[in-house]
């Protein structure tokens, strides 16, 4: 089963050969490597080319489709312009898209690979860890407790492999298309001066495909918190999810209409998720987007909602926001944002006083006698004569 691997790149020097070595240990004779460069204006798309020339395994062929800008949005463009190359060819069988500052873990995949040409699926999903750039270490990613379900699901049923895939993180760079799925759907990422298009692409994925199979084991590793990522601004960006729902929930009516409740679910999840991450300068143009979009709902689709989460401060907001109190729930946001900063300024107050408490407590103590000992030692030293005069 030959692979083709979508590389998507955008200002990400520093990572990518780290990304591009790990995948250099993947390929295997027959497979072609796509590198697709949003461009970037920091040299990554320069080492693409030399990195190119080079190759990235024995037999293994390797593109480089550089777009001349950086293209609006995230990454949509280039992720389709890499799609389109690949499914353009009959032979490819498989697709696998790559994060320019990921790298992938060679025993992992080699043992998800293995699995999905094994398995005769539209797709499989597999596990990733993140680490984090800041403090320099790995974690694991918010839904690795939704993996206890992938054994209990009853094998052989659709609807159950869609309800837990619909749970998982949506990430395109954990899965392994089949090509001729792709193809016969026509699907690609939404286009747009948006970002998180990985969202509505995942639930059109699933809820097309006829078979969905999931493997257990980690085969890449996710970087995250470093400089440039999507949420490292001011979290407006995540205002997106309001438009991907309405593309969403139009996906669902056409294609699995009694799926329209866990579209609203997906959406109140997502925000707790968002309020998280937002920061004052975002309030504004989120609570607008997020207001337009509640109030569009129809009224069937909102009750849903309302049912189901008005009793929590998330569903409360959400009403709010629908009958376009945007002043009063930026207000409760920052006067939220007031108090944790000062509880995490209290907090670092408080770890501050432990740590001098801590050192004078582990400096040496003298006895009352050893004191005046030395004291009276002071006392007998020579003394200078006071000038006379």
């Amino acid at each position: 089963m030959s692979t083709s691997f979508i590389v998507t790149t955008f200002d990400v020097l520093p990572w990518i050969d780290q990304c591009l070595d790990s995948l250099a240990a993947c390929t295997r004779p027959g497979d072609r490597v796509i590198l697709v460069d949003d461009g970037s204006g920091d040299g990554t798309d320069l080492r693409l080319e030399e990195r190119a020339r080079h190759g990235l395994g024995p037999e293994v062929e390797v593109i480089t489709l550089l777009l001349a800008v950086n293209t609006m949005g995230g990454v949509g463009i280039p992720a389709n312009t890499g799609l389109a190359r690949a499914l353009a060819d009959a032979d490819c069988d498989g697709i696998f898209f790559v994060d320019g500052d990921d790298w992938l873990d060679p025993a992992g995949f080699a043992a998800c690979r293995d699995d999905f040409a094994a398995g005769d699926c539209d797709m499989l999903i597999c596990a990733y860890d993140e680490y984090d750039e800041a403090s320099a270490g790995f974690r694991p990613p918010s839904d690795l407790d939704r993996w206890a379900e992938v054994a209990a699901k009853p094998a052989g049923d659709i609807t159950a492999a869609r309800d837990l895939a619909l749970r998982l993180n949506p990430v395109p760079w954990r899965k392994f298309y089949r090509a001729d799925f792709l193809r016969r759907h026509g699907l690609r990422f939404p286009e747009g001066d948006f970002f998180f298009e990985d969202n509505p692409f995942h639930w059109e994925v699933c809820l097309r495909a006829d078979r969905i199979r999931f493997s257990e084991r980690l085969l890449c590793h996710h970087r995250v918190n470093r400089p440039g990522q999507t949420m490292m601004a001011t979290g407006a960006e995540l205002a997106a999810f309001f438009e991907h729902h309405a593309t969403i929930r139009a996906r669902v009516a056409d294609l699995d209409p009694g799926r329209r409740d866990s579209v609203s679910d997906w959406l109140i999840d997502n925000m707790h998720w968002h309020l998280e991450r937002l920061q004052p300068a975002g309030y504004w143009p989120y609570a607008t987007r997020a207001a337009a979009g509640l109030a569009a709902l129809p009224p069937e689709e909102w009750a849903v909602i309302a049912r189901r989460h008005g009793q929590t401060s998330i569903g409360a907001m959400a009403s709010a926001l629908r009958n376009g109190n945007i002043p009063g729930v930026v207000t409760a946001w920052m006067q939220a944002g007031h108090i944790r900063r000062q509880e995490s300024e209290m907090a670092s107050l408080r770890d501050r006083i432990a740590a001098v408490e801590a050192e004078l407590r582990s400096r040496p103590r003298h006895s009352a006698a050893e004191e005046i000992s030395r004291f009276q030692a002071l006392l007998a030293l020579p003394h200078p004569r006071p000038p006379t005069g």
